[in-house]
């Protein structure tokens, strides 16, 4: 069989340090055939290793009749991805961003020999890997939910014309309806793979397949069962982040619980863009517009027209409040006099005093209504027309 003709790039991803090829062996081997409807010529394949993500390398190989051969230089077990060139042109250059029904992912270990067949047909390519067991049943798990990655793919691609007229232009409540529903068949992919997760609790697979689950409550509920020598091996330091990810997003599920309507509100102390401290309990009195947003949030800046025009109706009455969330004071400085925003904008404290978690922010813009006395009246996550309705009924 005659090899592709191999050409070689490598991408540097943050301050990392690349695969190491200061010597040259065969420590992995992949020979593929790709048959069906794509008419692919060029395979774009990323690989990174499993114990980290801030390192990853790029190899680009043309295919001949179909079928080409990679020969990477790898010492511990890396995640592959690899795109077909049909679909690359369709994302601007981006690096793998191929649909999920078209790309190919899978763990290959150092020193596997690795045949890889592909079938594209009706919207999905279907692969089997062989070469081991751990392999055959990576492509099995993966088939068995073709539906799955099929609807995932359409409705990102619907993500995308909904936003293709920019933020602004967009309708924030059918693309959050889209999201959810994305969510949905990803969790389904990632549920798939649980049943290996319980069945090999000791392999890298199973604690990659829990890496790249979507929902992080599942991460805890399966990560107790991972074998101590996983857990505590050379993918302890992803593991353990993962861990504490999911640990904080449970976190912020519970504080927004807690902060129901009718909950008293935590009092806080956060500095103004001048340096000033600001005191919630100082405005205890009054009705309050807490607003947790971002100069980086296409959805808060959209809405930012609006918030002018409730301000100016309601400044007489209620404080507002806007906490800016992961950003730079300098730029929500220049943001904020560029806009001629009136009302009070404070820092949140992301890495101490963070106020995002204790409110139980989990996106933005979140805005919560305070009644005298600091009572919750109501939370609103994104721009949504009920928050408005209710800020005018305030007498």
């Amino acid at each position: 069989m005659k090899k592709g003709v191999f050409i070689r790039t490598l991408a540097i991803l943050g301050p990392i340090a690349l695969l190491q090829s200061c010597h040259f062996r065969q420590a992995a081997l992949v020979e593929a055939s790709i048959e069906g409807g794509l008419a692919a010529d060029t395979a774009y394949i990323r690989y990174a290793p499993l114990s980290r993500t801030d390192s990853a390398a790029f190899d680009t190989l043309v295919l001949e009749n179909g079928k080409f051969s990679w020969n990477p230089d790898i010492d511990e077990p890396v995640e592959v991805q690899i795109e077909l060139g049909r679909d690359r042109k369709s994302y601007k250059g981006r690096p793998m961003a191929a649909p999920l029904a078209y790309s190919m992912r899978f763990v290959a270990q150092p020193d596997e020999k690795i045949r890889l067949q592909a079938v594209y047909e009706d919207g999905f390519l279907a692969y089997d890997l062989a070469g081991s067991y751990d392999l055959a049943m990576q492509s099995r798990i993966r088939n068995e939910v073709k539906d799955a990655y099929i609807a995932a793919t359409r409705l990102g691609e619907s993500i995308r014309e909904a936003m293709a007229g920019g933020a602004e232009n967009a309708d924030e409540a059918y693309v959050d309806s889209l999201y959810d529903a994305l969510a949905r068949f990803r969790n389904q992919i990632g549920d798939a793979a649980l049943d290996y997760v319980r069945q090999h609790p000791e392999r890298v697979h199973a604690a990659y397949f829990l890496l790249t689950h979507p929902e992080r409550d599942t991460f805890l509920t399966y990560y107790p069962i991972l074998k101590e020598d996983l857990r505590n091996g050379r993918m302890a330091e992803r593991l353990e982040a993962a861990r504490k990810t999911a640990e904080r997003m449970r976190t912020i599920r519970q504080n927004a619980e807690r902060l129901s309507p009718g909950a008293q509100a935590p009092d806080f102390t956060l500095l103004d863009l001048k340096g000033r401290p600001v005191k919630l309990s100082d405005y205890s009195n009054r009705h309050v517009v807490i607003d947790f947003w971002g100069t980086w949030c296409q959805w808060c800046v959209k809405g930012i027209p609006q918030m002018k025009a409730a301000y100016a109706r309601h400044k007489g009455k209620v404080v507002f409040l806007s906490i800016a969330c992961r950003d730079k004071a300098e730029r929500v400085q220049a943001f904020v006099e560029r806009e001629h925003i009136g009302w009070i904008n404070v820092m949140n404290d992301d890495f101490g005093n963070d106020i995002a978690l204790m409110y139980g922010v989990s996106g933005f813009p979140t805005k919560i209504l305070l009644e005298p006395g600091l009572k919750v009246k109501n939370r609103y996550l994104g721009e949504v027309p009920e928050f408005y309705q209710d800020l005018d009924q305030i007498k």
